[in-house]
């Protein structure tokens, strides 16, 4: 019972500072001159940049007060966190001085490297006695639990640099970033919450799902239509690292994985367009375009990549808060798909 007292104190402390600190950073940055133009609107008002700082900030503080607070699983959270600030790091690079497109990823490579260093000075062999900072026998649907010890290692790096990139590339408008991983944050709970309720230990990626659900509620407030600060590539990356931690602490990979399927399936038509990896700011052709009335058309162009905000509005063009409430919805439906992947999951354990 004290464990889910701590829970719901974790959630509320995450939830309250981030609306101070996202308020605060809000008007601080913009007098700082630490802004972007918002392209959406015809006028183009300056709003705050890097509002993710916000959210690093409390992730880390949520994070070391978790060291004390669940104590037998120290381990995750030092881990965890210093994958957080990794990102974090990278994310500041990005957003002050611009990464290149390749760069960006090969860098998000980096930050996944201390869960394996880790856990090849502790228990390198995996020993169930001993500490395991996760499992390599992720759970599928209808099957159970499959041991893929080698490909597991490599996976863990992998699903850091794309489940950050994925995060990052559909932060595109206002309110898109929270809109859609709130719902994939809130798979998670519910996920390690019924998995740890069957006896698997999932509670190192539940306190991350919960904290994450809580700062990006309030960053909502913050970053919804029509936005007083952004994410920046600071927050949208650090958002995208903790879902993997989410994942691979939780025991939840293939869950996650149907829930992030929007993010993924955009990331990837993106690339395929465009052939390759590209900076934003190298893509000469956008994927939308803002018409005199505000409302966002698809751009008809055939050298304008494939993206799911020019998916959504290929009908009709659409208003840019009528866009994230699609985004919303698509990720609503994927994350209604994940949790039926658990129900599945479930089946077999």
């Amino acid at each position: 019972m004290d464990n889910w007292i701590w829970l719901i104190i974790l959630a509320i402390g995450s939830f309250s500072t981030t609306f101070g600190l996202t308020w605060f950073l809000s008007k601080f940055f913009l007098k700082k001159g630490i802004y972007g133009h918002d392209v959406h609107k015809l006028d183009r008002p300056k709003v705050a940049e890097m509002g993710g700082v916000g959210l690093v900030i409390v992730l880390i503080l949520a994070s070391l007060s978790s060291l004390f607070i669940f104590p037998e699983f120290r381990e995750h959270f030092i881990v965890g966190l210093i994958v957080i600030l990794l990102v974090a790091a990278i994310g500041v690079w990005d957003d002050l001085k611009t990464l290149g497109p390749i760069t960006k990823p090969f860098l998000l490579l980096f930050p996944g490297l201390p869960i394996i260093i880790w856990q090849l000075i502790v228990n390198p062999q995996l020993q169930p006695s001993e500490l395991l900072l996760f499992s390599p026998t992720p759970y599928l649907p209808l099957i159970g639990s499959v041991r893929i010890t080698y490909v597991y290692w490599l996976l863990i790096p992998i699903a850091i640099t794309v489940l950050s990139n994925t995060s990052n590339m559909l932060d595109v408008m206002n309110g898109s970033t929270p809109a859609t991983m709130l719902f994939v944050s809130g798979t998670g709970i519910i996920s390690t919450i019924v998995l740890h309720l069957f006896g698997v230990t999932t509670l190192p990626g539940m306190v991350f799902s919960i904290i994450l659900f809580s700062c990006l509620f309030a960053f909502f407030w913050f970053n919804k239509y029509p936005a007083k600060i952004f994410c920046g590539d600071t927050g949208s990356l650090t958002i995208g690292a903790v879902i993997a931690l989410v994942a691979i602490f939780g025991r939840i990979e293939i869950i996650i994985l149907v829930a992030m399927m929007p993010q993924i399936m955009n990331s990837f038509q993106i690339i395929h367009s465009v052939k390759g990896f590209r900076e934003r700011r190298e893509i000469k052709e956008r994927p939308t375009k803002l018409l005199d009335d505000e409302r966002v058309a698809a751009n008809s162009s055939l050298k304008a990549p494939l993206t799911l905000t020019r998916w959504i509005v290929a009908r009709k063009p659409l208003k840019e808060n009528e866009i994230v409430l699609t985004m919303g919805i698509i990720s609503f439906v994927s994350c209604l798909l994940a949790i039926f992947t658990m129900l599945m999951i479930i089946v077999a354990i």
